[in-house]
């Protein structure tokens, strides 16, 4: 057995932590950044910088968030980390996680391991491994591929999709990237907070989201884009991006003009962006899992959508937790993980992830 131990990062590598974290298998994720840990730090979690060593000699960087649960202890939580994305190589950063013996009640990893490759999950439990009861980020996606030419791209796309475009252009809809004022943050909420009132899916607070907003752009990873018609502001999203990868984080649209289909010119508009930018692949992120399609999924609308320019969903393994406290861990995989979340249905800025 190897006696590889993941090591808190250098002080060399915490300097160049965002590059490291690009190099990873998983062509890192912006939710591993300097800026996103620096942000979180703000809002209840601390980061902590970890590498892994692999077999192979390749590093891995991992950013561990710790918050400490009152009554509990210290839960950690790597969101879409550790950056691994073969079975093998997410065995291997396990088992060098279970010989730090850190301190807490659990560990839980979030990496994007594709769930195709992992059809036999023993290979998990039997490192002591359990399947979260819950995915605080989205378990399935959909990738556009932004290697081949912005005509090849186009032309992947559903024809409906392609139609939508043109008809958002033709009508006068105009994409547009927009600075980080005052006013575009609170026009930029004002979007998502129309979306969740038809969705109902929760919202954190204007500070929240505005604070890691301005970190991200203030770190060069992140951007906000608006669509218009004459004077008016039909949708809006906030994208990220790190080395070759590109996301769309969050979104949002009133419900005026709808017949103009402008969300479909935003979403060709943040590829060509990605793609300028040197983005090869763009994660659209939240979709129902794939048996869950056409079941009346709170996510059936956006697969709907967002199948139009790539129906393959690409689903991942989910979050995993590792106990470090084996009757702690199981007070709160019974009782405190529904606490937390009930607690988030009633006041949605106390979401605990």
């Amino acid at each position: 057995m190897s006696a590889r131990v993941m090591r808190p990062a250098t002080e060399a590598e915490l300097a160049h932590w965002d590059e490291l974290v690009a190099a990873n298998p998983d062509g890192g994720n912006t939710l591993q950044s300097k800026a996103w840990g620096e942000f979180k730090s703000r809002w209840g979690w601390q980061p902590h910088h970890y590498v892994y060593e692999l077999p192979d000699g390749r590093l891995v960087a991992a950013m561990w968030f710790v918050r400490h649960i009152p009554l509990q202890g210290d839960i950690w939580y790597c969101p879409k980390g550790p950056g691994v994305v073969t079975p093998a190589d997410f065995y291997e950063v396990v088992r060098q996680t279970r010989a730090a013996n850190l301190p807490g009640v659990w560990m839980r990893f979030e990496s994007e391991v594709l769930d195709d490759d992992a059809p036999d999950k023993t290979i998990f439990t039997k490192l002591g491994l359990m399947r979260a009861n819950h995915d605080p980020g989205s378990k399935s996606t959909i990738f556009i591929d932004l290697a081949p030419s912005e005509d090849e791209i186009l032309a992947s796309f559903n024809q409906s999709a392609r139609r939508n475009i043109r008809k958002a252009t033709a009508g006068g809809v105009v994409a547009e990237l927009v600075e980080p004022t005052p006013a575009n943050l609170d026009m930029m909420f004002e979007l998502m907070k129309a979306t969740e009132a038809r969705a109902h899916y929760g919202l954190r607070s204007r500070e929240y989201f505005q604070d890691y907003w301005r970190s991200q752009i203030a770190a060069g990873q992140g951007q906000l884009l608006f669509t218009r018609h004459e004077d008016d502001v039909l949708s809006g999203m906030f994208m990220t991006h790190l080395g070759h990868r590109g996301w769309y984080k969050d979104g949002g649209s009133f419900d005026i003009k709808r017949e103009l289909q402008a969300s479909y010119l935003m979403q060709w508009e943040a590829m060509r962006w990605f793609k300028a930018k040197g983005a090869t692949s763009y994660d659209m992120i939240g979709v129902p899992n794939r048996d869950e399609v056409g079941t009346g999924h709170s996510r059936d609308g956006l697969y709907s959508f967002k199948s139009k320019f790539n129906p393959e969903i690409t689903e991942f393994i989910g979050c995993w937790d590792l106990p470090l406290s084996s009757q702690k861990y199981r007070f709160w995989r019974k009782f405190g993980e529904r606490l937390a979340a009930k607690l988030a249905q009633r006041m949605p800025e106390k979401f605990l992830y």
